[in-house]
């Protein structure tokens, strides 16, 4: 660090910049065991090996390799300052202010913004402290010189990001998927594996931006209030002084970028450390994973219209609490705030939420400091305060809400009829019902008392592609699942194998995929049945209730879920007669499947949170 300081006491500004580097180095960290490079090396050799192979052979392999390694690659650290060379360091900060005083994409930032978002020597933690600028600029910086024939893109950071952005989607076809590889903290290794999370993309279009002499970070949020998991995206400081956000190899600056999803928190990945954060490891003896490392601030203000919340905790003065919202399974820190007279306030959290404020001692186990509460629009934190004094029957169709990906193809039952006939080309046919509502929970037809019986029912869809899901015809007299022979039109679209016997199979996960339109499928019971109703679910999500399965309500009260019974799903509906009013609730698949939500029963309806 002497020698750095000493080689720039002649540019008083570069040596600013050398001590803005070193004054925050500690803290960040690299790994200290060095035999991690022979994994990474094997890792390159497989990429090589499978070169041409699909991305999921790919996967396979280096998973391969992840077991051949899982015991000799350890995650010891050191710190930067111990491992880090004075000419590393020189190399980084003269290059830095290449791209910032005779470059053209960051002409426009102070010395602070070069500092934060263009002059660190790495840009991610662990990253191995290599040539990293020099090797990204001449993968991804192909071609930038061309927008100075454009005097309106000539310094235009934001038409260097597009140009850039491009660059990387095209070279690395991202696919997004999770994998259980030991994770590759190399850039030249990185950038060749072709799959990984938003966070791996993220990163590693942080660092081609950089070093391309863009001006560009990375956001996230660190758990969606609506479903598992968080994100993590780009943010670009445009010349106009904004921090614009795009998906670094998905979307460029300008283009919807998860305009849509609500969040609670969001922050930033800088290179100067967060001085609560500090303050909050010295403190407290656990720490949840998002916040022990103190390189975040929130910028949450920048995203959404949000409130400052304060609420009454179970706290020791000067100690630290957190704001939790639900992951699918459990409650997922996303804030932190210090106790003051029994009290905890909340900067800058997003509206129309449920959270749970909660504390740690010495492990990863919560302990709720209060009521879950609802923020809502109108910024008021509205406790839900479990009656279990007053009880409801309630209803239940769905574990989760619906989102796109199920609702895209609910509207395929609309106008779609059953029949019933007593020929096998339904010649003679009756119809027993039309759909006119979107398939998103199952459905119960009930069949009038003057239908007589028939040997043949159906399902037809005129009008589009039969999309069903599972149909379920219940004798009139027995109140039983009856079934026959599965008839109706062969194969499946596209010859994918989801023909006319999947909306028999049982499994809300596979469904009649119909080769064309007016298609049918249905039961030839070999004998006139009298049908007293039919059950049917459209294709989805498999998150309607399954008949067969096992259900269990649960309800929040008294700082932890409670159970109010388990029951098998006979209809493709639960009903439970004892629940308190008030209360959060959570319906669990205790048979199958990962996603369920909590949600409040309001007017006959479940309302997702």
């Amino acid at each position: 660090m002497e020698k750095v300081l000493t080689y720039y006491q002649e540019d008083s500004l570069k040596l600013e910049a050398a001590k803005f580097l070193i004054r925050n180095m500690p803290g960040h960290y690299s790994l200290a065991d060095t035999s991690v490079y022979l994994y990474y090396n094997a890792v390159d050799s497989a990429l090589e090996s499978m070169r041409g192979k699909s991305v999921w052979e790919i996967k396979d392999s280096l998973e391969v390799v992840t077991d051949r390694f899982a015991f000799s690659v350890n995650g010891e650290t050191v710190q930067d300052v111990e491992v880090i060379t004075a000419d590393y360091l020189i190399r980084n900060i003269d290059t830095a202010f290449e791209h910032w005083r005779n470059g053209k994409w960051a002409s426009h930032l102070n010395f602070d913004q070069f500092c934060e978002y263009l002059l660190p020597y790495k840009t991610d933690e662990l990253q191995l402290l290599d040539n990293w600028r020099e090797y990204l600029e001449g993968k991804f910086g192909k071609e930038l010189e061309v927008l100075r024939y454009c005097d309106a893109y000539r310094n235009s950071a934001i038409q260097a990001t597009v140009h850039v952005n491009r660059n990387l989607k095209n070279d690395l076809r991202p696919v997004i998927s999770t994998s259980r590889i030991i994770p590759v903290y190399r850039l030249s290794t990185r950038v060749n594996i072709p799959f990984g999370t938003c966070g791996d993309y993220t990163a590693i279009a942080t660092a081609a931006f950089r070093s391309c002499g863009v001006p560009v970070t990375y956001d996230f949020t660190p758990q969606w209030p609506f479903r598992s998991m968080g994100h993590t995206w780009n943010a670009l400081l445009a010349n106009n002084g904004k921090m614009i956000p795009f998906g670094g190899t998905e979307s460029n600056p300008g283009e919807p970028h998860k305009l849509d999803d609500k969040m609670a928190k969001v922050f930033r990945k800088t290179y100067t450390a967060n001085p609560e954060l500090n303050r909050l490891n010295e403190i407290e003896k656990y720490v949840p994973p998002t916040f022990r490392v103190p390189f975040i601030e929130d910028v949450t203000t920048e995203y959404m219209d949000c409130v400052d919340v304060e609420v009454e905790v179970d706290g020791e003065d000067g100690r630290y609490v957190y704001l939790t919202v639900f992951d699918n399974h459990s409650w997922v820190p996303v804030d932190f705030a210090r106790v003051k007279e029994g009290k905890a306030r909340f900067k800058n959290v997003g509206k129309n939420i449920v959270y749970l404020p909660v504390r740690y001692e010495v492990d990863d186990e919560i302990i709720p400091t209060g009521a879950p509460f609802i923020l809502t629009y109108e910024g008021k934190a509205e406790r839900l305060i479990t009656d279990t004094v007053r009880k409801q029957a309630v209803t239940l169709f769905r574990k989760y809400p619906v989102y796109p990906h199920a609702y895209t193809w609910a509207w395929r039952v609309v106008n779609g009829v059953f029949e019933a006939a007593d020929n096998p080309e339904f010649k003679d046919a009756i119809t027993i019902h039309k759909i006119k509502e979107w398939a998103v929970v199952g459905t119960e037809v009930v069949v009038p008392d003057s239908c007589r019986a028939y040997r043949y029912w159906r399902f037809w869809q005129p009008h589009e592609y039969c999309n069903m899901a599972e149909i379920y015809f219940v004798e009139r007299k027995t109140g039983d699942f009856v079934e026959g022979k599965i008839i109706g039109t062969d194969g499946s679209w596209d010859n994918n194998g989801n023909d006319k016997t999947k909306a028999f199979d049982r499994n809300l996960l596979t469904f009649f995929d119909a080769p064309h339109h007016g298609a049918w499928v249905g039961m030839d019971f070999g004998k006139p049945i009298e049908v007293g109703k039919i059950l049917y679910v459209g294709r989805g999500d498999g998150n309607t209730i399954e008949i067969g399965d096992m259900y269990e309500l649960m309800y929040w009260d008294d700082n932890c879920w409670n159970s109010l019974g388990k029951q098998v799903a006979e209809d493709i509906s639960l009903k439970y007669d004892n629940v308190p009013r008030g209360a959060l609730l959570w319906l669990r698949d205790l048979t199958k499947g990962q996603e369920e939500r909590i949600f409040t029963y309001e007017n006959g309806k479940q309302v997702w949170w």
